[in-house]
């Protein structure tokens, strides 16, 4: 009898679904993002009204390239019984900077418009003397698994999915970003405080959109123990809010998850 029972119990363990039917887990990786280098002027009409003022008053905007951003973040899935897809929740924070420059001229005169503002999300993407990037991008996947091996356990699962994105990012210090960020702005540029200006491009600097993706992905499950580990691979579309920055990036990230 007792043979039996733990025959019984070691035919339930080998049966029972390794891939867990939920799990949440943490992950890191690498975010193509990248802002391109570019030299702008903005003068005449389209200078926003807070510049606007007597003389012929321009802003020149210099930036430099951010090729990539890191990203960390949190991932749950589910499998339902006898449904053929998978759901998966998942939102990850990405962060970079790049060195730019803003200067305010109105003749012979010429100020520094300081940029090296705060992070939306502090700590993330400051450095001294640049402009902070930061997104914080949520996806919902329907996920469907392509293969599964060995056949008795599925240790190994690879999956292809699609699903709905929505991103907040930061403004790009970026001609059409500027004009946007100052459109509503009160008062006007007061040259001998440029802290000001650098107040209002703070306070419109994050901005969401919603967009797509795009998911392949692999997951791993040991029987018995009840973690995982997972490898995505993301394209995203038209998640960009600026658009001096990728609006169809690539991630990749690959971390663990406690599965039940």
């Amino acid at each position: 009898m007792k043979r039996f029972l733990l025959a019984s119990v070691a035919t339930l363990a080998i049966q029972a679904p390794v891939h867990a039917l939920i799990g949440i887990g943490v992950s890191g990786g690498i975010n193509t993002t990248s802002i391109d280098a570019a030299n702008q002027t903005i003068s005449g009409t389209d200078l926003p009204a807070y510049f606007a003022g007597t003389g012929s008053p321009s802003l020149t905007l210099h930036r430099e390239e951010m090729s990539s951003a890191i990203q960390v973040g949190v991932k749950a899935w589910l499998e339902l019984p006898l449904i053929p897809v998978e759901l998966q929740v998942s939102s990850n924070l990405l962060w970079g900077n790049y060195k730019s420059h803003m200067f305010y001229a109105n003749g012979t005169d010429t100020t520094d418009i300081p940029v090296d503002i705060e992070s939306p999300i502090a700590g993330f993407g400051e450095e001294k003397g640049a402009t902070p990037y930061v997104g914080l991008v949520t996806d919902a996947t329907i996920r469907y698994p392509l293969f599964k091996f060995p056949p008795a356990l599925n240790t190994l699962k690879l999956y292809v999915g699609a699903g709905v994105t929505h991103a907040m990012a930061s403004r790009v210090i970026d001609k059409d970003d500027i004009k946007e960020s100052f459109k509503s702005a009160s008062g006007s540029f007061d040259p001998t405080k440029p802290e000001g200006a650098k107040g209002v491009i703070e306070d419109e600097l994050f901005q969401s959109t919603f967009g797509g993706h795009l998911v392949a992905g692999a997951q791993v499950k040991i029987p018995v123990l009840p973690f995982a580990i997972f490898v995505d691979g993301k394209w995203y579309l038209n998640t960009a809010v600026s658009e001096a920055a990728s609006n169809y990036p690539f991630s990749v990230s690959a971390g663990v998850g406690f599965a039940l």
